[in-house]
């Protein structure tokens, strides 16, 4: 299963712990978490599996981290997909 975003949407990003995000497709404004706008932006034009995001992104995490990544980003790609920015193929 795939995940895409329909929507190029738009960041604002004020240097805070969220980004407010604009959903072009909706018309909705969304508040994010800043990973969670990082998750967003990895699907700028191409559709991608769990496990292919999670190639994508791993190198830019620390490596203590890398054990609990995985369980965070499902968890955010269930909250993307519940908002309707994120759809499933």
């Amino acid at each position: 299963m795939k995940w895409r975003s329909d929507s190029v949407g738009r960041f604002y990003d004020s240097n805070e712990s969220t980004v407010v995000y604009f959903d072009s497709h909706s018309g909705d404004t969304h508040l994010l978490s800043e990973f969670a706008a990082y998750i967003m932006q990895q699907f700028a034009g191409e559709p991608l599996t769990t496990e292919e995001l999670m190639n994508k992104i791993s190198p830019e995490v620390e490596s203590g981290d890398v054990s609990d990544l995985r369980e965070s980003v499902v968890g955010i790609l269930e909250e993307l997909f519940a908002l309707d920015l994120l759809k499933q193929e």
